[in-house]
């Protein structure tokens, strides 16, 4: 079962399958690459703005901020 990151709520996780390659988004899909957000890997919600769109998650040691346009683009399992 699929879902969207930013469906999950503070303190759930999930696991990375894959990140959407869609038109226009190669750069922030390359991004996201570089910073981690590989399959495979387990990616837990810290924080969430809901008015901001955006969110703090933990990726093993390393917490990083994202908006929703990056979190859209990941696939959960």
């Amino acid at each position: 079962m699929k879902s969207k990151l930013f469906e999950l709520e503070e303190g759930e996780s999930g696991k990375i399958t894959g990140i959407k390659n869609e038109s226009g988004k190669t750069g922030l899909v390359r991004n996201l690459l570089d910073m981690g957000f590989l399959p495979g890997t387990k990616i837990t919600v810290v924080r969430k703005f809901q008015d901001q769109d955006k969110m703090i998650v933990k990726l093993g040691l390393v917490r990083l901020a994202i908006r929703k346009l990056e979190a859209d683009l990941l696939e959960l399992n």
